[in-house]
């Protein structure tokens, strides 16, 4: 199987790229990350190579095995606390560490940024999950739903219900009397 270098066009066969130890490991650290996050965590490594020379398959590598064990745990620690980071949490803050690349003072040296924005993006989550709980626990009748309702007059109801009760009676009488005529 050949490979194309998008940049240069030269191409090189995946054999020949994988005699390297350090390459083989990196690569198979790639594919055991989850598909929706390869193609990110990729352009996520882009943010660590010097601007004179390629990223090195060793570094590549440790990168990788760096991330690996967070994101299979779907959870980050941060500031002594450990944060639940699910699949779309990382999609998420890879989208946003890729969005800001003209902002970030490259290369990156280690994944740090990348954590403490997984920990406001989780941060975030929970904030809005302890909210809705929240305004479950006031609601005076402990249903969930929408705003308040008004109570139930039972008297009235119970009319209401006898008069719908005499009204189908009825039509069923006049519907009947008229199909008996036929």
């Amino acid at each position: 199987m050949k490979l194309v270098c998008p940049c240069c066009g030269a191409t090189l066969s995946i054999e020949a790229l994988l005699t390297d130890g350090a390459a083989r490991e990196t690569v198979a650290a790639a594919l055991a990350l989850p598909a929706p996050l390869g193609d990110r965590v990729l352009r996520y490594l882009a943010l660590f190579r010097p601007a004179s020379r390629a990223l090195s398959w060793d570094r590549a590598g440790k990168l990788l095995h760096e991330l690996l064990g967070p994101i299979k745990a779907a959870q980050v620690e941060r500031n002594g606390r450990a944060w639940a980071a699910p699949l779309p949490l990382w999609e998420q803050a890879f989208d946003q560490m890729l969005a800001n690349r003209e902002t970030l003072r490259l290369p990156l040296k280690g994944h740090g940024y990348l954590f403490e924005v997984v920990a406001g993006l989780a941060n975030t989550a929970e904030g809005r999950a302890e909210a809705k709980r929240e305004q479950l626990r006031q609601r005076p009748d402990g249903r969930r739903g929408g705003g308040l309702r008004k109570p139930i007059d039972r008297e009235a109801a119970k009319v209401r219900i006898q008069e719908a009760k005499q009204a189908m009676r009825g039509e069923a009488c006049i519907s009947t009397s008229s199909t008996a005529s036929d």
